[in-house]
C-alpha cells in the first residue's frame, strides 16, 4: 500500500561451525522437523482458513510441552500453514519434511557480527554457540541493518545459517518517470520529466529465445524416450542440465537487467513505473504455442529484481495496469490498428508509432493520470491530461523512434 514505509530484505547465507558439541542442536531440528510434520498433517486435514489465533490455539501447548520455547512454537505453525496453503494452491500432495532445518525468531538467538558469532536458544533451556564462516567485506554491508529471523540447516554433515535482514528506506523524490514496457524479445524503457518531455529511450533484448532452444531440447530428448526417460540416469541428467541452464539464464539476465534499470533510475531520480502482470497467467486464454512462450517468460524474475535494486537505491517503484497500454492511441486514446511490423497506427489522428514505445507513453500517462488526482508529492500540477500526447512525441511520426537503437548491450 502506499504510505507504507518500504524495506528492503535481504539474506545472508553463511556455513557455521559449532564450538563445542552440536549434539543438542541435531536433536532441536529432529525434534522441529517431528513438531512441523505433526502441525502438517493436523492443518492439512482441516478444512477452511485457519487465523494465527485459532491456530495458536490448536498448537501451542502441545509444543511448548514438547519443550519448545514460546516463539519456536509459533514459528512452528506459521510455518507449517505456509507449506499447507502452498501445497494447496498449487494442487500438490500433503507436503512431506525430510531436511533438518528450523525457523527461528530473532528472540531466540543472539548474533554478533563483531566477533563473527551465532548463539542460538534451542529446547528444554539449551543454547548452541556457532561461528560464523564468511568474508568481512560481506558481513560489514549489513552493519546498521535490523534483523529479524533465521533458518538454520543441517545438510551433507555441515551447518547453514541464512539470517534474514531489513532496513527502512526513504524514497527520494522524483524528478522523472521510467515507464517500463516487457516482451518475450525486449525489454523497453522510458524517461520522461514530469511535464511530459521524453528524455531518454533504451531497448533490451531478451534472452527469451535462447531459453525456448533449451525447452526444445527437453522435448526432443522426452519424445526419444516417452516412457524411460524418467529411470535412465544419463537421460534424466541431460534433462537436468537443460533445465538448470534455463534457470541460470533467466537469474543472470534479470540480475544484470534490474542493476542496470536501477542505475539508469537513480541517474534521473526516476520513479518506476511497472506492468502490473500478476494475473496475466491466470487471464491467459490464447493459443498453445503463445502459452509455451509464456511458460518461460521470466517476467516475475526481471521484475523482482528491478524492483528490488530500486529499493536499494531508494528509488520507488510502482506497478500499474498495463490494459490496452499495447493498443490504444496516446494521443486520442482511439484503438490502434497495424500498420507494419511491431507498427501501430491511428485512423483517426493518424499517428504512427512502435508498439512498444506506444505501450511506454501509456504507462507514463497512466502513472500521471492516477498519482495527480490524488496529489502525490513529486507529480507536477502541469502534467498532460490523459487524453494529451507527451511532449516528445509530437508530429506524424514516433518521435522517439530517432533517439533508439535496435538493442542496447547487457
Amino acid at each position: 500500500m502506499r504510505g507504507e514505509e518500504p524495506v528492503v530484505i535481504e539474506a545472508l547465507k553463511v556455513r557455521a561451525l559449532p564450538e563445542g558439541s552440536y549434539d543438542h542442536l541435531l536433536e532441536f531440528l529432529r525434534l522441529y522437523r517431528v513438531a512441523l510434520q505433526m502441525v502438517v498433517d493436523r492443518v492439512w486435514s482441516i478444512s477452511g482458513k485457519l487465523s494465527k489465533k485459532k491456530l495458536h490455539k490448536l498448537f501451542y501447548n502441545n509444543l511448548v510441552s514438547m519443550g519448545f520455547r514460546a516463539h519456536h512454537a509459533k514459528e512452528v505453525y506459521v510455518y507449517a500453514k505456509s507449506l499447507v496453503d502452498s501445497a494447496r494452491s498449487n494442487g500438490g500432495r500433503k507436503p512431506v519434511l525430510r531436511k533438518l532445518s528450523a525457523r527461528i525468531d530473532k528472540y531466540d538467538y543472539r548474533l554478533d557480527l563483531g566477533s563473527m558469532t551465532l548463539t542460538l536458544k534451542l529446547h528444554n533451556g539449551y543454547e548452541a554457540r556457532l561461528r560464523l564462516v564468511t568474508s568481512r567485506e560481506r558481513v560489514e554491508k549489513f552493519r546498521g541493518w535490523g534483523n529479524y529471523e533465521l533458518v538454520v540447516k543441517y545438510e551433507d554433515g555441515e551447518f547453514w545459517v541464512s539470517i534474514y535482514f531489513k532496513r527502512a528506506i526513504k524514497s527520494l523524490k522524483p524528478r522523472t518517470v521510467m515507464s517500463i514496457d516487457l516482451n518475450f524479445d525486449n525489454i523497453t524503457i522510458a524517461i520522461f520529466t514530469l511535464d511530459g518531455r521524453l528524455v531518454k529511450l533504451k531497448r533490451f533484448k531478451t534472452p527469451h529465445r535462447k531459453i525456448l532452444t533449451h525447452k526444445i531440447w527437453i522435448e526432443r530428448i522426452q519424445k526419444r524416450y516417452p516412457r524411460s526417460w524418467r529411470f535412465i540416469k544419463g537421460v534424466r541428467k541431460a534433462i537436468e542440465r537443460h533445465g538448470e541452464r534455463i534457470k541460470n539464464i533467466s537469474w543472470d539476465y534479470s540480475h544484470r537487467v534490474g542493476d542496470l534499470v536501477a542505475e539508469l533510475a537513480l541517474k534521473y531520480y526516476s520513479v518506476i513505473v511497472l506492468e502490473d502482470l500478476d494475473e496475466l497467467r491466470e487471464n491467459n486464454k490464447k493459443g498453445r504455442e503463445f502459452n509455451k512462450k509464456l511458460g518461460l517468460w521470466f517476467y516475475r524474475r526481471i521484475q523482482f529484481c528491478v524492483e528490488y535494486e530500486a529499493r536499494e537505491r531508494n528509488l520507488e517503484a510502482i506497478k500499474i495496469n498495463p490494459k490496452a497500454t499495447s493498443s490504444k492511441c496516446p494521443r486520442c486514446g482511439r484503438k490502434l490498428a497495424e500498420y507494419g511490423y511491431k507498427v501501430l497506427r491511428c485512423r483517426k489522428c493518424g499517428f504512427i508509432g512502435d508498439r512498444d514505445v506506444i505501450a511506454t507513453i501509456n504507462l507514463y500517462k497512466k502513472y500521471v493520470s492516477r498519482y495527480s488526482r490524488c496529489g502525490v508529492p513529486g507529480v507536477a500540477l502541469n502534467t498532460p491530461k490523459p487524453d494529451e500526447n507527451p511532449s516528445g512525441m509530437q508530429g506524424n511520426r514516433d518521435e522517439a523512434m530517432k533517439h533508439i537503437k535496435l538493442y542496447e548491450p547487457i
